[in-house]
């Protein structure tokens, strides 16, 4: 099969496409400031407490890969995931997380949560950072699970990276998410391709 990278929106069963294929949601909710998407689906957000992709996730894909660059407007607060679906967050206490991480000056830390509301997946402070995380399950009912890699200005003169991932004990269909910032507000932006597998 020929490989042609990456494809926008949907496609049909004579096109012979294999990788990633971005997918456009079909609206975007923030918790204040803006946030919108363009023809592609590239999610733009500016001042947003939470920014809520809506009807990402469906029976076309199992797996899908999500990247977002964004910052924050307070120093070395966290930015959270939560699953979504028909308008509404899953903010229960049903999420585990963790980091490994590495700053520039060699210090290694981890980092965890257990029966959290929601997933911290990266730290943007006052700097540009970079989260990019496979997500499994999400639309089927089963356990949903993501695992990525981030990294981060701290706030200080260091820039760690990290490994992170996280699970959603419920085996509820979700069909969006939700970025959330733990103070403050965020802006960036935010993509999803689904697998096509």
């Amino acid at each position: 099969m020929t490989v042609k990278g990456l494809k926008v929106g949907s496609f049909n069963s004579s096109d012979d496409v294999s990788g990633l294929v971005k997918v456009v949601p079909t609206s975007v909710a923030v918790g204040s400031g803006s946030g919108s998407a363009n023809g592609n689906g590239t999610v733009t957000f500016s001042g947003a407490s939470s920014v809520s992709l809506n009807d990402v996730f469906s029976s076309t894909y199992d797996s899908y890969f999500i990247t977002s660059t964004l910052t924050g407007s307070t120093t070395n607060a966290y930015c959270q995931l939560r699953l979504r679906v028909s308008g509404s967050d899953a903010s229960g206490s049903d999420y585990v997380w963790g980091f490994i991480a590495t700053n520039s000056g060699g210090t290694s830390f981890t980092l965890a949560g257990s029966g959290a509301t929601s997933s911290n997946i990266t730290r943007p402070s006052t700097t540009d950072s970079i989260v990019s995380f496979t997500i499994g399950n999400p639309f089927l009912t089963k356990k949903t699970i993501w695992s990525g890699t981030t990294s981060y200005n701290d706030g200080a003169t260091v820039t760690p990276a990290a490994a992170m991932g996280g699970a959603h004990s419920l085996t509820t269909s979700y069909t969006g998410f939700t970025l959330i910032a733990a103070s403050g507000t965020i802006t960036g932006t935010v993509s999803v391709y689904g697998y096509n597998q």
